[in-house]
C-alpha cells in the first residue's frame, strides 16, 4: 500500500517542501519583526507548503459557524508578493490590508479568506480569520477579522474533517483505487472511527465494489 501522507498529530499532510532551512526562518521572523512561536515552528518542519483538507469553524456572528477550509499552508521559500511563501504574503498583506508588523498570513482557503498569527503584545499568539465578503446573492456571511483560537496548537487542535465532506468527496471525487486507499489513508489519520460510521462505511464499501468491478470490465 502507498503512503499518500505525512502525519502531524490528526492532520494528514500532501505535497509538503522540505523543513525550512535557518537562514529561511531567519529572513521570515526579521520581515514579521517577531520570533516565530514553538508550535508554528514545529509544524513548519513538516508542513512546508503542504495541503491539508480541514474544516475551521468560523463564528458566523449570529451564534452558529460557517465551515470553511484554510487547507494551502504557505511556504518558507524565497518570495516577493502575492505568492504563498510567508515573506510574499507578509509583503501583501502590508500592501493591501495596511497590515502591521507581527502579523503572519500562513494559509488560505481557495479564495482570498486567509488565517493570520498575530505575535502583537495585545495578540499574544492568536489565530485571527480574515473572511473576504460575498456577494448578496450568495446569502449572508460574517466577513472581516474574526478570532479563531488563542493559540495556534488550540487552532490545529480545533481542525477536523467534516463527516458531509467524506461523503460527498466519496460520491463525486473517487474515481480510481488509489483514490480510495488514499482516502483510507486519510480518514485513518483524521477520522480514526469513520469505520463505525454506518453511513461512511457503507458508502466506502459501494464505492470499492463499483470501482473493482470496473477494473475487471
Amino acid at each position: 500500500m502507498s503512503n499518500y501522507y505525512t502525519q502531524y498529530r490528526h492532520l494528514a499532510l500532501d505535497g509538503a517542501r522540505p523543513a525550512p532551512t535557518a537562514q529561511e526562518i531567519a529572513a521570515i521572523e526579521a520581515l514579521l519583526e517577531a520570533p516565530l512561536p514553538p508550535a508554528f515552528l514545529a509544524f513548519l518542519q513538516v508542513a512546508n507548503g503542504a495541503y491539508f483538507d480541514y474544516t475551521c469553524d468560523v463564528p458566523d456572528g449570529e451564534g452558529g459557524v460557517e465551515k470553511m477550509g484554510f487547507n494551502t499552508f504557505f511556504s518558507a521559500d524565497e518570495g516577493d508578493f502575492c505568492d504563498e511563501t510567508l515573506v510574499g504574503e507578509i509583503r501583501a498583506a502590508r500592501k493591501h490590508m495596511s497590515m502591521p508588523a507581527q502579523i503572519l498570513p500562513f494559509a488560505r482557503d481557495g479564495g482570498n479568506s486567509m488565517v493570520f498569527l498575530d505575535l502583537t503584545a495585545e495578540g499574544g499568539g492568536r489565530v485571527m480569520g480574515y473572511v473576504q465578503e460575498l456577494p448578496g446573492w450568495t446569502g449572508r456571511r460574517a466577513h472581516g477579522f474574526i478570532e479563531l483560537a488563542p493559540s495556534f496548537d488550540a487552532w490545529l487542535d480545533s481542525l477536523y474533517i467534516d463527516r458531509d465532506t467524506v461523503l460527498d468527496e466519496l460520491e463525486h471525487s473517487v474515481s480510481e483505487p488509489s483514490h480510495l486507499e488514499a482516502m483510507a489513508q486519510w480518514l485513518d489519520i483524521g477520522m480514526p472511527a469513520w469505520r463505525q460510521d454506518a453511513g461512511i462505511a457503507a458508502m466506502f464499501a459501494l464505492k470499492q465494489v463499483q470501482l473493482y468491478a470496473s477494473e475487471q470490465e
